[in-house]
């Protein structure tokens, strides 16, 4: 009986506990949600609030009156998507030679691998490497620089150490190559780690607006991404009249928020399996 008024007692504490926590994100998000649909003039006398007052929908109006967004909008989805396959093909082939410890240089190869998150050469280099090889102020260059990632390749690797040997050994005695290993094997029994690996280039790349600044001519806006729009729109705005009545900074930035979020929103629910497994995994040393 003691034991038992134990339990429930750990299971109300956890649960409490998951809740105070929850809230520390939860709140946050629901402030800026509020804060998006407010009329300006009463965000700029009432600040946050739980509840929208005199909701309005003119920031996401504002917003979109741009056209540099929805360009913005179909840059960032199709670098994104491009970005998410190249590195779930790149880096799980990468990870599946790495784990192969009958490959002459195994050791070296690895080493190489990892020395690489250790020290790096940092951005000048990197900038320079592009314009020698044409790439910059290209398509390609929002893409290929962030398809290789070690990090992904290490959990996918230590991953495929966590499986069975048998399940390579078996095929390879009906005489089944590496290749078809890979393919018919290996990947459909690492979709745990693949999703996990998916999800967080998918989130990286949608987030980032530094490879536009570093790697684009700033003239070139056919290029530019959401988020690299959103900065330059938020970086000079400053709130003002229009016929349409009071525009507020913090509103418009709210908004902005929920729009570049809203994709990662939908998709983390879906993948969260996935990711929870892929990480648990993918954390066994190799």
């Amino acid at each position: 009986m003691v034991g038992r008024r134990k339990n429930v007692t750990m299971t109300i504490v956890k649960v409490i506990a998951i809740v105070i926590f929850s809230l520390f994100f939860i709140i946050p998000l629901w402030l800026v949600i509020t804060a998006s649909i407010t009329d300006s003039v009463t965000f700029i006398r009432d600040g946050y609030s739980f509840l929208p007052k005199n909701v309005s929908f003119k920031a996401f109006a504002y917003i979109f009156s741009n056209p540099l967004v929805v360009r913005g909008l179909i840059n960032s989805t199709i670098a994104t998507v491009s970005v998410t396959l190249l590195s779930v093909l790149v880096n799980t082939s990468a990870a599946y030679v790495l784990h192969e410890k009958n490959l002459p240089g195994h050791k070296l190869l690895n080493t190489i691998v990892v020395f690489t998150m250790f020290f790096n050469t940092g951005m000048i280099p990197i900038v320079l490497v592009i314009r020698a090889i044409g790439m910059y102020n290209s398509p390609m260059v929002i893409v290929i620089p962030a398809v290789l990632n070690v990090y992904n390749i290490l959990l996918i690797r230590n991953y495929f150490y966590s499986l069975p040997p048998s399940l390579k050994e078996a095929p390879m005695i009906d005489g089944a190559s590496q290749f078809q290993i890979f393919v018919k094997v290996m990947v459909p029994v690492s979709t745990p780690i693949i999703a996990t690996t998916a999800l967080m280039a998918f989130v990286t790349k949608w987030n980032s607006y530094m490879d536009i600044l570093y790697y684009v001519n700033k003239d070139n806006t056919s290029l530019w991404t959401i988020q690299f729009v959103v900065q330059e729109m938020l970086a000079d705005f400053k709130a003002f009249s229009s016929d349409d009545g009071v525009m507020s900074k913090g509103v418009v930035q709210s908004a902005t928020i929920i729009i570049t979020i809203l994709p990662l929103m939908i998709l983390f629910p879906l993948l969260q399996k996935y990711f929870v497994d892929g990480m648990t995994l993918g954390a066994v040393k190799g």
